[in-house]
C-alpha cells in the first residue's frame, strides 16, 4: 500500500511518513511509496482536516494543550489511518505502529534497534492514544557528548519519550540577571540581602521594581521565541535569600518563590494564554507554601533535596492544596552518585520505576522530567521501561512482558543467560560491587555468546562484555592507592573514551567531573573532554576485536573469583538472646549517628510501658526538618505505629517518651532525610539492628558490635566495604578488613560456635549472609531469629 499524505502536508509530517515508508520497507522488504491522496485507501498520515473523507476521531483540539500528542490508529478494508492532532502526535503515531508490528529501539544507536523481518505485514488496530504524562524527559545531567547527540535524539523520539508541553523549570535567576545586567547593575537592590551586601544570585522579592523586571523578562522570551510553551522562573541553586525585613514579612521561602511565579504567571496568562511557568518544589522553596498557586504554574517536585523533613507525597498534597499543577522532578542518574556502577541509580531499579510512575500519576502528577546519563549499559533497560510506563502507567501491570519481550527481541536463543545477567545488574536486587558481581557478569555473557552467531545479538553482547570491563576497571581504580591510583585512573578513562561511541557508560561525564573530585589523581590537558578527537592522547578509535572481547571475558572469569560459600536464610521472628545465656561482653557502639531510615529492633517484656530514649538530630543537616521516630509492635494487627515522636534537629539532646500497651517484639523507625540522628537507650534494654543484604545498615565513624554464631556454624561469611577487624567468640582477631568492598569468609572452629563474634573499630557495611545478621552493643540487648534461640538453648533436664 502506499503512505499517503495531503497536498499541503508540512515537512515534519512528510519526514514521518518517509520514515514509516522506509522501516515497512526494511521490515518486509517490499518498497512502499509516498503519495499524495484523500486517504480513503492506503497509510494515510496527517493531521485532522488534512483528509476531509477520513473520521479523526475527535482529534484536533489544539487550543487544549494537554490534548496535542492525542493520535489515532485505524486499519480498514482499504489501509490504515495514522491521524495526530500535532505534528508530534503524528510522528508518536508512525512510531506507535512501527512498535505494534515488532519494531524496536531498546537503546541508543544501531546496535540496539531491532528490525523485524515479516514478509506479509498486517494490522488490526482501533485505538485512540493519550498520554498519561504530557512531558516524559529522560535527560542527560552531563549532557550527550557529540558521539551520542544524534542517536540519544532518535531513541527519545522512537519511544515517545518527548515533551508534548515543554516545561522549563530549571534555574533561572542567574539568567534573568544576565539577560537584564544594565538594570541590576543600576538597581542593586533588586538583588537578595545577605550579611547585609546585596551580592546574592537571589532576588529581593519584595521589591516592585524586581517583580517588574522579571515579568517583563518573561514576556520577552515568548517574544523572542513564539513557539516557546513555558518560562522558568526557578530560583538560582543553593541558599542566598534576601534577608531584608521586607522580604521576611512575605512569609515562607516558598511563599515568596511562588510570589514572584504568580505574577509572571499572571502576566502571561493575559497576553499569552495557554502557556505555563515552570518551578521546582526543591531545596529551601521545597515546603508547600500558605499562599496559593496559580493554576499555570507547574511546580515540579524534586525526590532529593527535600527541606523541611516532608515526604514526596506530603509534598505533592501540600503543593496541590494551594492550586498547584504538578510535576515530578526525578533522578534516574546523576553520575556523581551512581558512576554507571551495577543497580546504584534509581533507573537500574525495576521496581522503584514501576511503583512511582503510576503513584505519582495517581498522585495528580502530569510532566516529569527525569535526571539522568548516557548509560545504557546499567540503566538502559529501566529507561526504556520508563518511557513505556510515562506514556501509558498501565504497562507497570506487564512489565514481566515488557522485559520478556525486550530479552526474546535482543537477545534470541540467549535470553536465558541474558535474562540472569540483566537480574544481576536490576537495582532492586541491591547488587554489591565485588569479584564475585563481576565474575557472574562475565559468566552469563559468555554463556550467551556460546548459544549465538547471530551478528545483531552478537554486536549487543559486546557492548555489555565493554560495559562489564568497565565495571571492571572502576573497581580497581576505587581500591588503588598510591603510584597504582594514577595508573588505574588513566586506564578507566581511556576504555571509558574507546567504548564512548556504545554508549554503555557516560563518558562525557565522568571525564568532566571525576578528576575534579578526585585529587589524588591527574587527568592530562591533552585529554580533556573538549579537546579534539584527533589530538586527544588518551582516545583511541581503534574497535575492540572479537578476540580481544573473548580475553576480556577469559580473564574476568579467570581473575574474578565467585563468592565461595553458600548464603543462609533466617526468618525475621525476633526474640530475646538471653535463653542462650551467653557470657557478659564489654558493651560497644553503633557509631554516632544514623542517617537516612534506621530500623532498631526491640523487645517489650511487660506492657504497658513507656520506653525512653534521648534523641539528638541534625548532626550533618539542621534545615531538613525533624527527626521523626516511630513505634510499631508485630502484634499491631494493621501494622501501625502506637507511638511517634518529632525532635528537633537542633543538635541537642532530647528526652521522648514512646509508648505501647503491647508485648513482644517492636520496630523502631528513625527518619531524617540524612540529617544525621543519634538515639541513646537504657543499658539493657534490647535494641538490635539487621544488617544483611536485603537490609544493608552503615554506621556513622567507627563502630564494634556483636552478632551471634550458631551452634555447628562452619564459617562466618558476608561482604565489606571498609576497614576494621573480626574477632571470634574468645576475642581473638581472625579476620582484617581492608577499604576494598567485596565478600569474605572465616572458618569457624567448633568451641567457636554458640558464642558472640565482633566486628571490632570497624567502618562501612558489614553484612552477614551465613549468621543470624544482626547486630547489638552487647548480650542482653540483642535480638534473634526464634529458630536460633530455640535450637542452641540449653535444654533443661
Amino acid at each position: 500500500m502506499p503512505v499517503v499524505i495531503s497536498w499541503d502536508a508540512s515537512d515534519r509530517v512528510q519526514r514521518a511518513a518517509q520514515q514509516l515508508a522506509d522501516y515497512l520497507g526494511k521490515i518486509s522488504g517490499a518498497h512502499f511509496e509516498v503519495v499524495a491522496g484523500d486517504g480513503t485507501s492506503g497509510i494515510a498520515v496527517g493531521l485532522p482536516g488534512q483528509f476531509p473523507k477520513v473520521p479523526s476521531g475527535g482529534l484536533g483540539d489544539i487550543h487544549d494543550p494537554t490534548r496535542q500528542e492525542d493520535y489515532l490508529l485505524r486499519s480498514h478494508a482499504k489501509g490504515i489511518h495514522v491521524i495526530g492532532a500535532s505534528e508530534l502526535a503524528v510522528e508518536d503515531a508512525v512510531w506507535d505502529l512501527l512498535y505494534r508490528i515488532g519494531y524496536r529501539q531498546f537503546f541508543p544507536g544501531p546496535v540496539w534497534e531491532v528490525i523485524p523481518r515479516v514478509r506479509a505485514l498486517s494490522a488490526a488496530v482501533d485505538v485512540t492514544e493519550h498520554p498519561a504524562y504530557y512531558a516524559r524527559r529522560i535527560w542527560y545531567g552531563f549532557g550527550a557528548g557529540p558521539w551520542s547527540t544524534d542517536a540519544y535524539a532518535q531513541w527519545c523520539e522512537r519511544n515517545r519519550a518527548v515533551n508534548g508541553i515543554a516545561i522549563n523549570s530549571g534555574h533561572a535567576y542567574e539568567g534573568i540577571i544576565k539577560r537584564n545586567k544594565a538594570a541590576f547593575d543600576m538597581h542593586p537592590e533588586y538583588l537578595g540581602l545577605v550579611n547585609g551586601k546585596r551580592s546574592s544570585s537571589k532576588f529581593c522579592i519584595s521589591n516592585p521594581g524586581l517583580r517588574r523586571l522579571v515579568v517583563q523578562d518573561a514576556l520577552a522570551q515568548f517574544v523572542a521565541n513564539p513557539d516557546l510553551q513555558s518560562v522558568s522562573v526557578e530560583p538560582s541553586d543553593g541558599g542566598g535569600w534576601c534577608e531584608c525585613d521586607d522580604c521576611k514579612k512575605l512569609g515562607s521561602i516558598s511563599d515568596r518563590a511562588v510570589m514572584l511565579a504568580n505574577e509572571v504567571a499572571t502576566a502571561v496568562e493575559a497576553k499569552y494564554p495557554g502557556r505555563f511557568v515552570g518551578m521546582y518544589a526543591y531545596n529551601q522553596h521545597s515546603p508547600p507554601p500558605t499562599i496559593r498557586v496559580h493554576p499555570r504554574v507547574v511546580i515540579s517536585v524534586a525526590t532529593a533535596f527535600l527541606k523541611g523533613g516532608y515526604t514526596v507525597d506530603q509534598l505533592l498534597a501540600g503543593w496541590q492544596k494551594q492550586g498547584a499543577t504538578i510535576g515530578m522532578r526525578e533522578y534516574y542518574s546523576v553520575n556523581v552518585w551512581d558512576r554507571d556502577l551495577p543497580g546504584r541509580a534509581r533507573g537500574a531499579n525495576l521496581s522503584y520505576l514501576t511503583t512511582t510512575i503510576p503513584h505519582y500519576y495517581e498522585k495528580g502528577a502530569r510532566f516529569l522530567s527525569a535526571e539522568s546519563s548516557d548509560n545504557w549499559g546499567c540503566n538502559g533497560l529501566g529507561y526504556y521501561l520508563a518511557a513505556r510506563m510515562l506514556w501509558d502507567v498501565r504497562e507497570a501491570g506487564r512489565i514481566e512482558e515488557l522485559k520478556a519481550d525486550f530479552l526474546d527481541k535482543s537477545f534470541g536463543p540467549a535470553r536465558v543467560p541474558m535474562a540472569e545477567f540483566y537480574g544481576l545488574i536490576d537495582g532492586s536486587n541491591k547488587p554489591l560491587l565485588s569479584d564475585d558481581l563481576l565474575g557472574r557478569m562475565y559468566r552469563q555473557l559468555a554463556q550467551a555468546r556460546k548459544l549465538t552467531n547471530d551478528p545483531a545479538i552478537l554486536a549487543r553482547l559486546d557492548d555489555l562484555v565493554l560495559y562489564t570491563r568497565y565495571v571492571e576497571l572502576w573497581s580497581d581504580y576505587a581500591n588503588a592507592a598510591g603510584v597504582g591510583k594514577q595508573q588505574a585512573f588513566e586506564r578507566l578513562i581511556r576504555h571509558a573514551y574507546r567504548i564512548r561511541k556504545t554508549m554503555m557508560v557516560h563518558t562525557a561525564g565522568l571525564v568532566r567531573d571525576l578528576p575534579d573530585r578526585d585529587k589524588t589523581v591527574v587527568l592530562p590537558k591533552e585529554a580533556g573532554y573538549t579537546v579534539p578527537e584527533e589530538k586527544n592522547i588518551w582516545i583511541n578509535n581503534e574497535p575492540f576485536s572479537r578476540t580481544q572481547i573473548e580475553n576480556l571475558m577469559k580473564n574476568g572469569m579467570v581473575t574474578r573469583q565467585l563468592l565461595d560459600f553458600k548464603p543462609v536464610s533466617y526468618s525475621t521472628d525476633l526474640v530475646p538472646a538471653t535463653p542462650l545465656k551467653l557470657p557478659p561482653v564489654p558493651t560497644g557502639t553503633m557509631g554516632s549517628f544514623s542517617r537516612g531510615t534506621r530500623v532498631y529492633h526491640t523487645w517489650v517484656d511487660k506492657a504497658p510501658v513507656s520506653l525512653a530514649f534521648t534523641v539528638t538530630a541534625g548532626y550533618i543537616y539542621g534545615n531538613f526538618g525533624d527527626a521523626k521516630l516511630s513505634l510499631y509492635p508485630s502484634a499491631e494487627t494493621k501494622g501501625e505505629a502506637v507511638a511517634k515522636a518529632s525532635v528537633a534537629p537542633d543538635k541537642q539532646p532530647h528526652n521522648i517518651l514512646l509508648k505501647t500497651a503491647f508485648t513482644g517484639a517492636h520496630r523502631l523507625e528513625v527518619q531524617d532525610a540524612s540529617a544525621g540522628t543519634g538515639v541513646q537507650w537504657p543499658d539493657g534494654l534490647p535494641m538490635t539492628v539487621q544488617s544483611s543484604r536485603d537490609s544493608p545498615e552503615e554506621f556513622a565513624l567507627r563502630w564494634s558490635l556483636y552478632f551471634y554464631v550458631p551452634k555447628g556454624t562452619k564459617e562466618v561469611g558476608g561482604y565489606t566495604s571498609g576497614p576494621g577487624v573480626l574477632l571470634d567468640g574468645h576475642g581473638k582477631q581472625v579476620y582484617v578488613f581492608d577499604k576494598n568492598p567485596g565478600y569474605f569468609k572465616v572458618p569457624v572452629l567448633r568451641e567457636e560456635s554458640g558464642r558472640l563474634w565482633k566486628f571490632e573499630q570497624c567502618a562501612g557495611l558489614k553484612l552477614l549472609m551465613t549468621v543470624p545478621p544482626y547486630l547489638a552493643r552487647n548480650e542482653k540487648e540483642l535480638l534473634l531469629p526464634v529458630e536460633v534461640v530455640e535450637i542452641d538453648a540449653p535444654k533443661t533436664k
